[in-house]
Parts: structure tokens; sequence; C-alpha cells
């Protein structure tokens, strides 16, 4: 039976591995200070998808050199791919999580980007567990679909948040993020591969 168990283990994704072996592990009061640091570093998995998407959220923040709004919305996309590949570490609690950090980030009314990151992944999440895997180009067409919705609604509530912006600028940011969805996507993969190893699939 434990040998079952244990080739079960090893063939499983790792968001289901990793919860069936944290079902067996050591009570945590049973564990000394030594190996309540390996239990942590043995689970630093965990915190990528949230890393990743802070990185590229604070690459947002980087000075432009050109005059137009252009800088693509690569933490959205970020969100939207780790809610596809890894949706138990992409939770809509931890995706408002990071909106409260893209507000304070931004500057923008507190609460816009937590509740548009929160209900996202949460649109997400469900949209995949309704239609499963598909091909690259839909998954392209539905981030292009989530942008618009998303800079439109966020039109809207800075305006019920009184700091009104231009409806331009968004529009320039919506097709540039558009355009990155591939870039974004490949990084993503990238990352997966090295942290959870060439045997996880999205």
């Amino acid at each position: 039976m434990a040998a079952v168990r244990q080739h079960q283990q090893h063939r499983l994704p790792f968001r289901y591995r990793d919860r069936l072996m944290a079902w067996h592990a050591p009570p945590w009061r049973l564990m000394n200070a030594a190996e309540r640091r390996r239990y942590w570093w043995g689970h630093w998995r965990l915190a990528v998808p949230f890393a990743t998407t802070l990185l590229l959220m604070l690459a947002m923040t980087a000075p432009l050199l050109v005059p137009a709004p252009v800088f693509p919305h690569v933490a959205l996309l970020g969100l939207f791919v780790w809610t596809t590949f890894q949706p138990g570490l992409m939770p809509p609690w931890l995706a408002f999580v990071l909106g409260m950090v893209a507000d304070l980030l931004f500057a923008q009314p507190l609460g816009i980007n937590a509740t548009l990151f929160a209900g996202t992944a949460g649109f997400v999440r469900l949209f995949e567990a309704r239609y499963g895997h598909h091909a690259y180009g839909f998954d392209w067409a539905v981030a292009a679909a989530i942008v618009i919705v998303f800079e439109a609604a966020t039109w809207v509530l800075m305006g019920v948040g009184g700091q009104p912006i231009p409806l331009l600028p968004l529009g320039w940011q919506a097709l540039t993020t558009m355009v990155a969805y591939p870039v974004v996507v490949a990084l993503c993969a990238r990352v997966q591969r090295v942290a959870f190893g060439p045997g996880v699939t999205p």
C-alpha cells in the first residue's frame, strides 16, 4: 500500500501532490527548529506564482524612455497565466493581495486593482474548470478579452473613485498588453519548468 501511495504521489501534478504530502506531514508542534526550516524550504515553490507576478508588477514601475503610455500590464498577464498554469497556487484571495499592492504602487484608489485582480482570478479558475485545456491561440483570445474588460472596468472605477483618467492611455495599454502575452507566457513557462520540474504540464 505504501509503495502504491508513493507511486501515485510521483505521478500527480504538483498542486495535488503537495497537498497529499502535506496531509502526511508530521505535526508542527513535534518538529524541532531545523525540521521546521527544512519543511518550509521544501515548500518554497508555493510562493513562485505570487513572487513572479509581484516582480512583473514592479517592472511596470520602471521609467520609460518614450512619451506615450505604452507599457503593457504584465502583472495582469502574469496573474492570468499563473491562474491557468497553477490555479491552486493563485487563488482569488492571493490575487486580491496582489491587487492591493498594485493599488499602492500605482497610486490608485485602494481596492480597484484588488477587486479586479480577485475577479480575474476567480473567473479564470471557473473558466478552466469548465473548459479545461485548450489551444494556445484560444488562451490568447481569452486573455485579450480579459484585458479589454479589465481596462474598461479600471476606467469606470477610477471615475467612481474620484480620479477619472482618459480612456485613450488605457486603450494603448490594452493593445500593448495583448502583444506582450507571448512573452509573459514564455517567461512563466520557463519559471515553472525550473521551479516545478520539466514533468509538470500547465
